[in-house]
């Protein structure tokens, strides 16, 4: 009758344990000699009783293929057209800045909620701090820095009502940027703070004070004024109902459409030019307390 396969398997096995443990009794009891003999006799038989390796197949013993290395062409790294790029890093850059401030978003970040590549950041803008620049650039200068710095439309110079509608529409129009202010230059420490003064503040506010300047020359303001308190106080009304606008908007119902910042300015702009206005001559002055 043929042994079991099971059986046939473990015999071996057995055999080579009984021989182990005879070398290592003959071990203990001394026979250093001939149980190192049994030893290496369970050794040879274990080898022999171990199955061959198969030989290796053709395509086993060829190397894999590597994939084919990519090198880098020169110029901007492909993520779409030049402008449509642009456009979402700005995009996704001044949500994420706006929501987590400047410090904690990195460039990779930033192209991965553009869906392009990071280092597009680097190509088009020079970097985060680039970026940044542009954000703030895109909104500001065509709206104040041009209009401060040229002739208004038919050819007339610069007013004070002119000052104050377009600080106003530029902060009611680009909620965005009351939190970036709040954020990266008012609080202590704020990382944007030395480019932010350098950039705006401290290059605007002496033109608006210039063309203030002019019109008092032109006898339109109030000479006994001064110029830079006055773009100060110019600036405080057109931008603190959108700087605290959580606040504002909850107590005296700032909102930033159209409607509301057209009657906006039609009260600041009445505000200012009584305030700022000329003292009438004293003719005139005493006929209109008369009527």
């Amino acid at each position: 009758m043929p042994a079991h396969p099971a059986r046939a398997v473990r015999a071996p096995c057995i055999r080579r344990a009984r021989t182990l443990c005879r070398g290592v009794l003959w071990y203990l009891r001394g026979g250093r000699v001939g149980a190192l003999i049994l030893l290496m006799i369970n050794k040879v038989a274990a080898s022999l009783a171990a199955p061959p390796r198969p030989a290796a197949s053709p395509l086993e013993r060829e190397p894999a293929p590597s994939a084919p290395r990519r090198r880098r062409g020169r110029g901007r790294p492909k993520g779409g057209s030049a402008g449509n790029v642009r456009e979402r890093l700005l995009a996704a850059a001044r949500e994420l800045f706006l929501r987590y401030g400047y410090r904690a978003v990195s460039s990779r970040q930033i192209g991965a909620a553009a869906g392009v590549n990071f280092a597009l950041i680097r190509y088009y803008f020079g970097g985060k701090p680039g970026l940044y620049r542009e954000i703030l650039q895109s909104v500001l200068p065509p709206d104040v820095g041009g209009m401060l710095g040229a002739p208004q439309e038919g050819g007339r110079e610069l007013r004070l009502p002119d000052i104050l509608s377009h600080m106003t529409r530029v902060w009611a129009g680009n909620p965005w940027i009351a939190g970036f202010v709040l954020r990266e230059v008012l609080t202590p420490g704020g990382p944007m703070r030395a480019m932010f003064l350098r950039e705006f503040p401290e290059r605007l506010a002496p033109l608006a004070e210039r063309a203030l300047r002019a019109e008092m020359a032109r006898g339109a303001i109030r000479s006994d004024l001064d110029p830079r308190l006055l773009v100060l106080s110019v600036v405080s009304l057109a931008i603190f109902p959108f700087l605290a606008f959580p606040l504002t908007s909850r107590v005296f119902g700032v909102r930033n459409d159209e409607e509301f910042v057209t009657r906006f300015l039609r009260h600041t702009q009445a505000l200012l030019s009584s305030g700022v206005a000329p003292a009438a001559p004293a003719g005139v002055a005493r006929a209109q307390a008369r009527q």
